[in-house]
């Protein structure tokens, strides 16, 4: 492999961090994952000591060797306190919803307890930025093009008391000290491609208390992000199912939203409809129950795109038509190309074609998330998502 010498050391780098603090959900800052030098401020500041050391050694004033004296001193107080501080911090990362590639994502941290059992928390202010967006913004061997990569910014958090988890105070009183959260925060992320990306390793440093050190660590935090296409209004295909493959459908799918006999309780999922809420077994036992039901509605549908067309194009259109069926409440499948998704309703089904439009590839057979069912349809009916909405 023919490598420039930028490259190779970045390599190396990577798999030296990879090594030394290794992917994790949860991050307990120690000896191992800080580093810690002088910024530019701390810089200068030993330059003036080291001027008063000099004059006052040329000049032979006690003073100015004093204050130099004094000025060092400073330097090697703040060493110990900014690295104690830094090394305080203990951070745990929240799975990271699924977001458009025209939108803004955000990665959740959290600060919990040390494990070192230190009840005194981190203070100051912290900076994050991510550390190489080829590193950190990847699907599989293929690295996103220069001019596609992700906009990365720095993000100054305050540390500080969080009033919220003040408010619920009473909900961590049961749990462990050393596992109740401190403080929330989010770092914002944007990525214009769709697809399955890792986030990679995060910079996280501080200055406290004076500025004059800089501790940083570059942690990951093992988080996968999956990224929609963009939602495009676009002409779509919508073919009705036949109505001898109901049955079929049927038996391989229990639709907990359709609207024909019922078929048994199970667990209520978030985004179901609430009339399909078993409101009787609610206010008696206080668990949320959905009602189920045994076969699909005749006015299903099953959404698809002309194969000829782009495949970006494509996507773009199938994702607005889900999320416009999704949002009128209407039972329907996804068709295009490898991907063959059932007829059925809610936002978990939503969620199913999404992913599967946004993690597929041409080079694959079959995408992430895509389902191995096909389904019979009658002749396609060609018109556009909204008049078939209506």
């Amino acid at each position: 492999m023919n490598w420039s010498p930028h490259q190779y050391f970045r390599h190396r780098f990577f798999k030296w961090l990879n090594k030394r603090i290794p992917a994790a959900n949860e991050h307990h800052l120690n000896l191992n994952s800080i580093f810690i030098l002088p910024t530019g401020f701390g810089w200068s500041f030993i330059v003036l000591s080291l001027c008063l050391f000099l004059l006052g050694t040329n000049y032979q004033n006690n003073l100015m060797l004093l204050l130099s004296y004094l000025c060092l001193s400073i330097m090697l107080l703040t060493l110990f306190y900014t690295h104690q501080n830094f090394a305080r911090l203990a951070l745990k990362a929240l799975p990271v919803k699924p977001f458009h590639a025209d939108k803004e994502g955000q990665l959740h941290l959290r600060i919990v307890s040390h494990e070192n059992g230190s009840t005194t928390p981190c203070f100051g202010e912290l900076q994050c930025t991510w550390l190489d967006s080829e590193h950190a913004y990847k699907s599989g061997a293929k690295l996103i093009k220069k001019e596609n990569k992700a906009r990365l910014s720095s993000f100054r958090i305050a540390l500080g008391e969080d009033k919220s988890s003040a408010a619920k105070e009473d909900k961590f009183a049961s749990q462990d000290k050393s596992k109740r959260p401190l403080q929330s925060f989010s770092i914002p992320i944007h990525m214009p491609k769709r697809g399955r990306f890792e986030l990679g390793r995060l910079t996280i440093s501080c200055d406290f208390p004076l500025g004059l050190y800089k501790c940083w660590t570059h942690i990951d935090f093992s988080q996968q992000v999956t990224v929609y296409a963009t939602a495009q209004e676009g002409p779509v295909t919508v073919d009705k199912v036949a109505a001898d493959n109901v049955a079929t459908s049927t038996t391989q799918n229990k639709n907990a939203t359709s609207n024909e006999d019922f078929y048994a309780l199970y667990d209520y999922e978030v985004g179901q409809p609430l009339n399909r809420v078993s409101w009787k077994h609610v206010a008696k036992s206080g668990n949320w129950v959905s009602k189920s039901f045994t076969s699909l509605s005749p006015n299903s549908h099953v959404l698809s795109y002309s194969d000829s067309l782009d495949t970006e194009v494509a996507i773009s259109a199938l994702t607005h038509a889900v999320m416009h069926w999704t949002q009128s409440d209407r039972t329907f499948g996804l068709r295009f190309k490898t991907i063959n998704i059932l007829p059925n309703q809610g936002a978990k089904h939503m969620h199913e074609c999404l992913e599967a439009l946004a993690c597929f590839d041409k080079s694959m057979e079959i995408p992430f998330g895509a389902s191995s069912n096909t389904v019979s349809i009658t002749t396609s009916k060609k018109q556009h998502t909204s008049r078939a909405a209506k």
